[in-house]
Formats: structure tokens, sequence, C-alpha cells
């Protein structure tokens, strides 16, 4: 089993190296802090990567003073473990310099991850890669404090839309119990990563929501953030995460999407869906990926170009379903 080899690694190993996607969200952060956590509980030597600036939101969560986002490139790791990248290029810029620390240890929960690994274990049954980190954890007997709880708690929250979300697993809702049993406040958590809008980004969002334009009937709702808005409103990379699902939350709506510039001509477009378009196909179109209610691809073109390929192509999605 996989999944033992990982463990057995990891026990054998002094000096980890675990990385997570650029752009990085809840699942990703909270599982890598997790996880670094536990290994040095238990002995280990760790650094913990991500290459993008950490959300407002994420900011609090404990262990986040550890987390760097450059690397020495004469460090020598006995592992790199790649959590929540449904391919090696999710690491940002540096992934041909990472990609050459070996064993690379792939732990996602991507249905259609790359297995760019020397170890896969990608389980899409899994709510988050919290909930995987979890079960290594259990396995191998690793010790589980407080602090490891809570980043548990919001890998799972994250995910799952605060449990919400059909990804949602009955091994979700007793992980997240237990980890409550040791010591961590939902309300708290939710309030400091889901309720928390800085004016800025409250600002960002009034924008963004006078964009709506409706598609299909009013099945497909589309939203724009151009790099002169962000401007206007003064808003970090960050602040515009969630906004996508303002799209989908308009009755009659099945795919909400997100246009958003992140340079000349260059875009990434944010998906959600409601009940039957697999979005994560609709991305995977455009060479991009994700789950099969939310997903993501990046474009390159004209804004209006962009735009209206992703409708002609949206719809005929929705007329499948």
């Amino acid at each position: 089993m996989v999944l033992d080899d990982i463990t057995n690694l990891l026990k054998k190993g002094k000096k980890f190296l675990v990385a997570s996607h650029k752009d990085p969200d809840g699942d990703a952060i909270g599982s890598s802090l997790a996880l670094s956590e536990t290994l040095r509980l238990y002995g280990k030597e760790v650094i913990t990567f991500n290459a993008s600036p950490i959300p407002v939101s994420l900011s609090h969560l404990s262990g986040i003073e550890t987390l760097v986002d450059t690397i020495d490139q004469e460090s020598k790791f006995d592992a790199l473990l790649v959590l929540d990248c449904g391919s090696i290029e999710r690491l940002g810029e540096v992934y041909p310099a990472l990609s050459k620390i070996r064993p690379l240890i792939n732990i996602d929960h991507h249905k259609n991850n790359s297995q760019f690994g020397d170890l896969n274990f990608v389980d899409d049954k899994s709510s988050s890669v919290g909930e995987i980190i979890y079960k290594l954890m259990k396995l191998a007997d690793f010790p589980i404090n407080k602090t490891i709880a809570e980043n548990i708690f919001v890998s799972l929250q994250s995910d799952t839309g605060s449990f919400r979300y059909e990804n949602t697993t009955p091994d979700a809702f007793h992980i997240a119990g237990e980890m409550m049993d040791l010591g961590v406040r939902p309300w708290t958590i939710s309030r400091n990563t889901m309720d928390l809008y800085s004016l800025t980004k409250l600002r960002l969002l009034k924008m963004t929501l006078g964009t709506i334009e409706l598609y299909h009937s009013g099945m497909l709702g589309l939203l724009t953030i151009t790099k002169e808005t962000q401007v206007k409103a003064n808003a970090e990379e960050y602040d515009s995460e969630g906004f996508v699902d303002y799209a989908r939350l308009i009755a009659g709506v099945e795919i909400g999407a997100l246009v958003k510039e992140k340079g000349d001509n260059s875009f990434k477009v944010s998906l959600r869906s409601n009940d039957w378009v697999n979005v994560s196909d609709l991305a995977r179109y455009f060479g991009g990926g994700g789950h099969p209610r939310a997903a993501a691809f990046s474009r390159k073109g004209r804004l209006e170009d962009v735009k209206m390929e992703f409708v002609s192509i949206a719809k005929r999605f929705l007329d499948d379903g």
C-alpha cells in the first residue's frame, strides 16, 4: 500500500520539504502545516514552502510563521512532499528546481492528478488533503496536538465549503469532531478564515458584482476582475478569494465563473457548479482541472475573446447535462 510506503519513508528520513500549490487555499496551507508539525514533533527537520503570498484569512493559522517562500537551492532533503497539486507545475515557477528533489511524494485528492511523484497517493474520494494527512498520521502513529488539529480542521472546512459541498464525507465529519475534542473551536476558525472581510476586499467585491453577466437562459453566471479594477480597489492578489461563489449563488445558475486578469492578456478562470455540470471536465478542455464542482484554468488572449470562447464551450456542457 502506497500510504504504508510513505509513512515508512517519513519515519526513516531526517529532513523533509513540504510544499503546496501557488495561490493557496485553506486545504493547501492547512494540510502543509499539519503534516510539517507532526513530523517536527516526531523529531524530524521540516521546511514548509509556498511560493505565493498567504491570504489574510489564513494568516492567523497556528504555525504559519514557519512557512517560507524561498528555498536554498543547496539544501539537501530526504524527500519532497507535494500536497494538493494536480500537477507539479502548480508549485509555481520554482517547480523545475524543486522537482529535482528525490524521492518526490505526491499526496492529493484531485481525480485528474498527473501522478508526477515517485510515490503517488491520490484519493479522490477524500474530502480534502487534510483528511488524507489525518489518515496518514493515524496509520504512522504520528502525534496530533491542538496546532495540528486546527490546521486539519481548516483543511476540511475549506474544501467542503464549511461541510456544505457534496464532497463532504462521513469521515470528514468524524475527523472534524475528533479535532474539536482536541480543542478546536469551529466558530472561531470560521470567523477568522471565512467571515473576516477587509474594507479593501469589500470594495473589490462591490466592483466585481457590478460586472455580473448571465448567459444561456440564466444558467451561466460570469463575473470579471480586471487589473484596473484591482488597482482602483487597492486590492491584493488574494482579496478575490471566494468571489466566484457569488456567481454560482444566483437563482437559476448552474455554472458560476470568475474571469480574473493576472497579467497582460493573461487570465485565470475559476469555476463552480451546483448540480450536474462537472466543471473539472470543463476546465480540462482549456488545459486546467480541479474537482467536479470546483475547478479552474488559465488562458491568454484579449479579455472579450477569452470570455466568449469560454461561454461558447460552457453552453455545450450545460446542454449535455
